[in-house]
């Protein structure tokens, strides 16, 4: 019971509680705008950390971003969960390392706090072949900019990218095919 009582005032910090000292705690559900605002808080975030990091990447953080890339190749076609958990394993890495090169404290922090939305991770499985292909279509891009050290292309690749995301998830997995978007690739 300890471990849980010192969770959910956390959990209500990030948003995903509502708590109430000794009355108790509910899940909080997202409205449609409440989706589509995160993630554009998400997009405003992560584009700018995209941007810093085109001005730092190293070979050794391409590598990275390449390996991650690559191991999420084969599970495009994923079906089952193992393998769904695993690609969004993979996807969280390569948007986190990222940030992380960026050097930015701050954006690490805020980003750790959108990314954790519980609408962010749910969608994810609904989602077929087409968009999960075209995601890391949108990685090989954000890449390819943060290679050649142009921050401006960085945050336009990387904003678009997430709002692909956002877009099929507010769209749904029918409307989301002809998108052409991916939902917790963002």
């Amino acid at each position: 019971r300890t471990p849980i009582r010192e969770a959910l005032p956390r959990l209500a910090e990030a948003g995903l509680v509502a708590y109430i000292p000794n009355k108790g705690a509910t899940v909080i559900g997202y409205t449609t705008e409440q989706m589509a605002e995160t993630y554009f808080v998400r997009a405003s975030l992560e584009s700018r950390a995209a941007g810093l990091a085109a001005d730092r990447m190293t070979d050794a953080d391409a590598e990275l971003l390449i390996d991650r890339i690559e191991r999420m190749d084969p599970l495009v076609h994923a079906s089952d969960q193992d393998e769904i958990v695993e690609r969004g394993r993979l996807n969280r890495e390569f948007h986190e390392h990222i940030v992380k090169v960026s050097g930015s404290l701050q954006l690490q922090t805020l980003l750790r706090s959108v990314s954790q939305v519980p609408m962010m991770i749910r969608n994810y499985q609904a989602y077929g072949d087409t968009f999960r292909i075209r995601s890391n279509h949108h990685h090989r891009d954000i890449l390819t900019a943060l290679q050649t050290g142009d921050s401006l292309w960085a945050e336009v690749a990387m904003r678009s990218h997430i709002l692909a995301a956002r877009n099929a998830v507010l769209q749904g997995p029918g409307t989301s095919m002809t998108a052409g978007a991916a939902p917790n690739e963002g």
